[in-house]
């Protein structure tokens, strides 16, 4: 076993300096882990909704952590922590529900992906490096994306046009997967904007016939609430005059049905997105 452990060590020192830096969120992001496969893993790569160019999206990957995966040998999981989701469209940042993004074999948890987005229509690969502490180990392993994909772990996110049709994801092994446009990023990180909003609550949630969005905001300005459903589709939208400092102001259920949605507030230029509920 300290054979596989060396191995692991050595292939991620070789590879590590392959990734780009990724775009991370804040952590912990605020949501209900809804667990993955039974026998671990994420959700099927087709569940993510279409991120559509120039729209504010927010989705939760939901899974539940592997508790031994097969690489060089069987592996028992006693935890893996996320150190970076590269490749991601221009514009878009990660964070997970745990403060320091690591998980014990077997919990639930959820991988947020937000922002706004200009990058190209097509299917991005996420680049994804773990750390993992396995077979009892003392210490985490740095497992770089090029050893994460020998693994079978796998995640993408499609991008469209507003006008266009969200294609089935190719998982095969020859499929054709875009670039991020890196260094020319002139989308939104969301990380960057956590100074204009901050303290947003939406309480309750999940909420039955309204709820209460509280925030505080660095400027005087108009800012647009919008609903959406999970698949982009906007069922909201009204105008809040904010002042610097707290706000609130009532979210009103509006007869829509039972269900997973997004509130996004935004200046027009800069957006912060929270997942929440709606329950009989």
């Amino acid at each position: 076993m300290r054979k596989v452990i060396s191995t692991l060590s050595f292939i991620a020192l070789v590879f590590l300096n392959f990734s780009a830096q990724s775009q991370a969120c804040s952590s912990p992001t605020t949501g209900t882990p809804l667990g993955g496969p039974a026998n671990g893993g994420f959700d099927a790569p087709d569940v993510s909704p279409c991120v559509v160019q120039g729209t504010a999206y927010t989705h939760d990957i939901q899974f539940t952590m592997f508790s031994a995966f097969d690489f060089l040998g069987h592996q028992n999981v006693d935890s893996i922590q996320f150190l970076g989701v590269d490749n991601l469209p221009c514009g878009l940042c990660w964070g997970t529900d745990q403060a320091d993004n690591r998980y014990t074999a077997s919990e639930d948890g959820f991988l947020r992906i937000q922002g706004t987005t200009n990058d190209a229509a097509g299917q991005y690969k996420f680049a994804l490096n773990l750390r993992a502490w396995i077979n009892g180990g003392a210490t985490g392993q740095d497992i770089p994306a090029n050893l994460v994909d020998q693994t079978g772990t796998r995640l993408f996110i499609r991008v469209k046009t507003a006008a266009g049709v969200c294609a089935n994801t190719d998982t095969s092994v020859n499929a054709t997967n875009l670039n991020s446009s890196g260094a020319t990023c002139t989308g939104l990180n969301v990380a960057e904007v956590s100074d204009l909003f901050s303290s947003l609550q939406l309480v309750p949630n999940p909420m039955n016939t309204n709820a209460t969005l509280s925030f505080v905001s660095s400027k005087n300005a108009i800012y647009t609430i919008r609903i959406t459903e999970v698949t982009g589709k906007t069922v909201s939208s009204n105008e809040f005059e904010a002042k610097i400092g707290v706000n609130a102001t009532s979210v009103e259920r509006n007869n829509l049905p039972a269900g997973v949605y997004f509130l996004s507030i935004t200046d027009g230029k800069n957006v912060t997105t929270r997942r929440f509920s709606i329950t009989e």
